[in-house]
């Protein structure tokens, strides 16, 4: 079903169409999003004036007739912090419902907690242990702990990046300003943080635009690849330290210039680092994860009364949703996907690779050949291409890298070190992708006529020296073709490969 779902915040305007089904999948079909501050505006005023107003309505009704045109079904609306504080909060609601023809939920914190927690379910699966959600927006921030996609605590607390964005009025601040923002965040979160319960959370989440914004910044500032999500981004808060000291040292046209930085978010977020790294200090934590999916998405699956599914099962669905995307009913991914997981098995004791590299490799072996659905020629450079851009749910960074060069070099000679997603890896990964890719070569060599007719392979170590003996009911396979796909496999382990064919009948 599509629906759609208008996110009036206090830093930003959001709408986002999305086909949405009863098992927690969330599709996007369209975002769009305009910066209007109005946390920044009922600080500054108490209320909203008449001229912000009309901007805001304007807007709502923009978005209200693009999800129209796109075919909505169902049109969903949610109002947070600054039209939850304004003074004049109602009137300006009125307004924007008719623009929007449909009814607007002012949500207060708590609710807000509840349904960012589900859209973070949705992009990083459900948690099977508790996790911690922080969720800065412009008015406030959300802090929710909960395990799956059900929230057990929550509470809210007005420290948002355009409502305090005042209290750093000169640019650059100085710093006796950033020392007092500080102590504020400090006092206002005291009350409550001696009773939220942290023993037992696994995973720290952070939410929200600008901290999509800061991780951005502070992956660059590492060298890191990164793909078009940056859902899984691991983080330390090292990392939002150096981003504070850096930022608010720096005016707005030197923030531009930091690389990662989006023009939009060069105003206040300065402030934004300040905020995240005084609340991760006052929290002790250490290291968060970035979801790029948060309150809107957890507004549909709300609608929908869809419950997201845990991690194997998100990774799952969506290398079925890329496969069905773009080779749709085509046996061969699966089939090598088979075949990388029984030479995966097979050869332990040549490879240092684990379980979660299993998986890996299997999701590798399953989409190494999507880029075919644009053109046979430079298929691999396609189907990195798509990888990179596919925003697949559950894979982080790191992860996304090593999909990609296995659809980058499936059918090449070796690895190019200027591949960017290689080039960014540290030398643990890269020899990581390396065995990855070796493996996804030899198991896609063996169906290179896409017919099936390997049923399964053999393999045997002597020393130094690597059988492949292939089985099938009714093998064609040109042995000299196999064998010619090896190459990179006894360059990455240092072996010698032979290939044979086993005799016609029963597997032995």
């Amino acid at each position: 079903m599509r629906l759609s779902v208008l996110d009036l915040g206090s830093n930003s305007f959001h709408v986002l169409v999305a086909d949405v089904d009863e098992t927690g999948m969330v599709v996007p079909v369209a975002r769009e999003r305009e910066m209007l501050h109005l946390g920044a505006v009922v600080a500054e005023h108490g209320s909203i004036p008449d001229d912000v107003r009309a901007d805001a309505v304007a807007v709502v009704a923009h978005f209200t007739a693009l999800a129209t045109r796109l075919g909505a079904e169902q049109r969903l609306a949610v109002a947070t912090s600054a039209l939850r504080d304004a003074d004049n909060g109602p009137s300006v609601v009125a307004h924007m419902e008719i623009a929007a023809d449909t009814t607007i939920r002012v949500i207060d914190g708590h609710e807000e907690g509840e349904l960012a927690f589900a859209g973070v379910a949705a992009s990083l699966g459900a948690a099977t242990s508790p996790r911690l959600m922080l969720d800065l927006g412009g008015g406030s921030l959300e802090l929710a702990v909960g395990t799956g996609h059900t929230v057990d605590h929550a509470t809210t607390f007005p420290v948002g990046v355009s409502r305090l964005a005042g209290m750093l009025a000169d640019d650059p601040p100085s710093k006796k300003d950033v020392t007092r923002l500080r102590q504020h965040v400090r006092e206002v979160l005291a009350p409550a943080i001696d009773d939220f319960p942290l023993d037992d959370v696994t995973q720290v989440v952070a939410v929200g635009g600008t901290v999509r914004a800061l991780a951005r910044v502070a992956a660059a500032r590492a060298g890191r690849w990164l793909p078009a999500t940056l859902n899984l981004l691991h983080l330390e808060r090292a990392q939002f330290t150096d981003l504070r000291k850096r930022l608010t040292r720096m005016d707005r046209d030197d923030r531009l210039d930091e690389p990662g930085m989006k023009a939009k978010r060069a105003d206040h977020v300065h402030v934004a680092a300040t905020i995240v790294d005084t609340v991760l200090r006052e929290l002790g934590i250490d290291e968060v994860v970035v979801s790029d999916w948060g309150l809107r998405e957890g507004v549909l699956l709300q609608a929908r009364a869809a419950v997201p599914p845990a991690l194997p099962e998100l990774r799952e669905r969506e290398v079925v949703r890329m496969q069905q995307t773009f080779l749709p009913d085509d046996p061969h991914l699966d089939h090598v996907g088979g075949l990388a997981a029984r030479l995966f098995d097979a050869t332990t004791d040549l490879h240092d690779l684990d379980e979660a590299d299993r998986d890996l490799l299997v999701a590798g072996a399953r989409l190494h050949g999507v880029g075919q659905s644009l053109a046979l020629r430079r298929q691999h450079h396609h189907g990195a291409y798509l990888i990179e851009h596919m925003e697949l749910r559950g894979f982080s960074p790191r992860e996304t890298a090593m999909l990609c060069c296995m659809a980058r070099f499936h059918s090449t000679r070796g690895m190019s070190a200027k591949f960017p997603a290689f080039a960014a890896m540290d030398d643990t990964d890269r020899e990581v992708a390396r065995q990855l890719v070796a493996l996804v070569q030899v198991a896609d060599g063996l169906d290179r006529a896409r017919d099936q007719a390997v049923d399964d392979v053999e393999v045997r170590r002597n020393r130094d020296v690597v059988g492949l003996r292939l089985r099938g009911d009714q093998l064609h396979v040109a042995v000299e073709e196999v064998q010619r796909r090896t190459a990179f496999f006894e360059q990455v382990f240092d072996v010698t490969v032979v290939v044979t064919v086993a005799p016609a009948g029963p597997t032995a």
